[in-house]
């Protein structure tokens, strides 16, 4: 097999996909109009799919050269370490292209498409016949699910809401932190979103939104990633949109919705309340999964919804859930030892096996050194509930219990015995194996 074979391959395979992809896009939704034109120029939009994609192709098939500069920098950035390390590098780098070529050609159109949106937000003289057809590749990429639009396609649409060119890398900003600032020479970036990019990339989310795939695919993904970009939150309604993904019935990532409101909790505050005690209560497990691993992030903006969200899902029906949310409990006892004990008591007194141990392995050390005492009378909960494997710590936690106060040793050792005399003689023998000379302070 010779090089030509995989590059022929590529150049077939994106020829078909062009092709395949502008008519997907074209028949999925009208195409939006270019953000920016000139007056003496306006954009005329394609009549047909076929047309469009004629167009793109033979846009294609006269830039050769385009083609291997792009195959070329693709390979270059994507081929693994084991590939150029091989004693015969030329060939295994070919076989992997060869064996790579769906995705390779996937990542090949998309950057066609970026390159000629980028065109088309040329604020000097913009393209908008590229306009066109490089947005038509970007949504049709997105509607096949492709990796590539997923994990870069969100950079294009922050480029078309800002009617700006895609940058690679923002401007650095000078501060007080560097020693030569001088805030009078200071220039400030006044960016704000360009109303006609905002609707044209509001019209791809809603067809994205339409299309079962790119749904569940590449949607949440982009939405994940506009949280952050707190000037096109409300601009491109990023809260309702995701309200109407929680809302779909079946839908098989909503977990994502929920890493995409915790980035907005503090930008729309009672937006994000409503999303996320939803979440708590949604019928899948791993929408409720995903909450209650992220209750610690949520506390950081806002401390009360994060313990309102952590009383339901102590009560989960999911297993994996509580124990999640018994994570969170269990960081308490740094910052708020009341509400932990209070807590923690309610659940040791479930009998929760695996709850009982994540406080056991999480908190209950750094609780007995605060109140060694144990008024909250947590280690004879804890004993009574754990299973085989907290005991044998519990145990060494009782044994330094009686290095700071042999009061509350005594105190520890009386409740288990008063809640059931079988756990008892079972703390008794477990201690006297270790120190056989305690026998005098355990008897009742």
């Amino acid at each position: 097999m010779s090089r030509r074979e995989a590059r022929t391959l590529i150049w077939e395979g994106c020829e078909a996909l062009i092709r395949e992809l502008t008519k997907a896009s074209f028949q999925a939704a009208n195409l939006p109009h270019p953000p920016l034109e000139l007056p003496d120029f306006p954009a005329i939009q394609p009549e047909t799919s076929e047309k469009l994609a004629d167009q793109a192709v033979g846009i294609f098939l006269n830039d050769r050269a385009g083609f291997n500069h792009r195959l070329s920098s693709i390979v270059d950035d994507k081929i693994p370490d084991y590939v150029r390390r091989n004693i015969d590098s030329e060939k295994l780098r070919e076989k992997w292209t060869f064996e790579n070529s769906d995705k390779i050609s996937e990542a090949l159109i998309f950057k066609m498409s970026s390159d000629w949106i980028s065109s088309a937000l040329d604020e000097s003289s913009p393209d908008t016949d590229r306009w066109y057809l490089g947005v038509s590749l970007l949504i049709g990429l997105s509607l096949n699910g492709s990796y590539v639009a997923r994990e870069e396609g969100v950079h294009l649409l922050i480029s078309i809401s800002m009617a700006q060119p895609l940058r690679l890398q923002t401007p650095r900003l000078s501060g007080p932190h560097h020693i030569a600032w001088n805030p009078a020479n200071e220039t400030q970036l006044d960016e704000v979103p360009h109303p006609s990019g905002v609707l044209a990339a509001s019209i791809i989310l809603d067809t994205l939104s339409g299309n079962h795939v790119s749904n569940s695919q590449i949607l949440p993904y982009w939405l994940e990633s506009l949280a952050v970009f707190r000037k096109l939150t409300m601009h491109l309604s990023l809260p309702n949109r995701l309200m109407t993904l929680l809302n779909q019935r079946d839908y098989t990532n909503s977990k994502m919705v929920v890493k995409s409101t915790i980035q907005l909790i503090s930008e729309c505050p009672q937006e994000s309340h409503e999303i996320l005690t939803l979440s708590s209560k949604h019928s899948d497990p791993e929408t409720r999964r995903e909450l209650a691993s992220s209750l610690q992030r949520i506390s950081f903006d806002d401390t009360q919804l994060a313990l309102r969200l952590m009383e339901g899902l102590l009560q989960d029906e999911d297993s994996d859930t509580r124990v999640l949310a018994t994570t969170f409990l269990s960081s308490l006892v740094r910052y708020d030892i009341p509400k932990f004990s209070a807590k923690a008591s309610e659940v040791l007194k479930k009998g929760d096996e695996r709850m009982t141990q994540r406080i056991v392995d999480s908190a209950m050390r750094e609780y007995l050194s605060i109140n060694p005492m144990d008024e909250y009378s947590l280690l004879s909960d804890a004993w009574i509930s754990s299973g085989e494997s907290s005991k044998s710590r519990l145990v060494g936690l009782i044994m330094q219990q009686l290095e700071v106060t042999e009061e509350g040793f005594k105190q520890s050792c009386r409740r288990i015995f008063e809640s059931s005399n079988d756990e008892y003689y079972d703390l008794k023998k477990r201690i006297l194996r270790r120190d056989s000379s305690l026998d005098y302070l355990m008897t009742f």
